[in-house]
């Protein structure tokens, strides 16, 4: 699958399947109406995911309480195919409601996927 750019008004997100991983960016706002959106981008994502998925929340500016249940909904689903997600690029503001949510503890969290890439090979993007 090649590269996919979509633009979902204030939420946007791309997506790219390799052979070894998957790459999912998630960038605008991951409150109000966008939980919704975001749990279809998680559903399209699972419908091409391979290997790892590496999730950068690289440009997020805002999270609530649905959006963090969408990220334990996906944590549950990659875990029944013996998948995993990995968090790259994650701002200070949302690494903080992650960890005071207890969901930071879920994913393992790199600064950079450069640092992923390190410990897992290649992530497509």
């Amino acid at each position: 699958m090649p590269v996919m750019d979509v633009i979902l008004g204030d939420l946007n997100y791309t997506l790219g399947v390799g052979q070894a991983n998957t790459f999912l960016r998630v960038a605008g706002n991951l409150a109000g109406n966008n939980a919704a959106k975001l749990t279809a981008i998680f559903s399209r994502t699972m419908t091409h995911a391979q290997g790892r998925l590496f999730l950068s929340l690289q440009g997020c500016y805002s999270i609530d309480s649905m959006a963090l249940a969408a990220f334990a909904q996906q944590h549950k689903a990659l875990t029944e195919r013996a998948m995993e997600m990995v968090l790259v690029d994650v701002p200070s503001q949302i690494l903080a409601v992650l960890e005071g949510n207890h969901l930071a503890s879920l994913f393992e969290i790199f600064p950079s996927v450069q640092e992923a890439e390190k410990k897992y090979g290649r992530a497509i993007y």
